[in-house]
């Protein structure tokens, strides 16, 4: 889809929108809430129904019906507050692990992160969590195929790749029964 200067867009992979202000080759300049930025084509939505989006409503345009249908709505969101249905997430990039890790092998790197991996995914089947995210990069592989190797010998779990929309190649989704 072609955008145009005056073109309303949102951010794919962050929250913001805004209007086209230029184009300038494959570049498209816009003003994202009140900032003039630049992007690849790739990184905005054209948003064109935007009448379809949530408009907030003044308190004397809701109906009795739609107060009553709100307060249900609230109720049942208090009686579905499981924490296990959330999804945890650990990030094994060594910089989000330890502040300082320059002094460590590689092999020594790998060790500390499968065995952050395995105390992680450990914790998560005594928690009786569904669904945790092992975020391991792309990289040469090397920590992906020890994470799988190691999933593939557990019994109460199935693995495969996490949602590309969200962690790219670079995550294992673990489900645990």
């Amino acid at each position: 889809m072609q955008l145009l200067v005056g073109d309303k867009v949102r951010l794919i992979d962050d929250l913001g929108q805004g209007v086209v202000t230029a184009i300038d080759g494959k570049t498209i300049i816009a003003e994202i809430d009140g900032i003039e930025l630049k992007f690849l084509p790739h990184q905005l939505v054209k948003v064109e129904f935007d009448d379809l989006v949530y408009r907030p409503m003044e308190p004397h345009e809701i109906s009795a019906k739609d107060k009553l249908n709100r307060i249900e709505g609230k109720q049942k969101l208090i009686k579905i507050g499981d924490v296990r249905e959330s999804v945890y997430e650990l990030d094994l990039h060594m910089h989000e692990l330890l502040d300082r890790y320059e002094h460590m092998t590689n092999g020594q790197r790998l060790e500390y992160q499968m065995n952050r991996c395995r105390s992680f995914v450990r914790e998560a089947i005594d928690k009786r969590y569904r669904k945790i995210i092992l975020i391991h990069g792309v990289g040469e592989g090397v920590l992906r195929t020890e994470i799988h190797k190691w999933l593939s010998n557990q019994d109460k779990v199935e693995f495969h790749d996490a949602p590309y929309r969200t962690y790219g190649y670079g995550a294992t989704e673990v489900i645990i029964r």
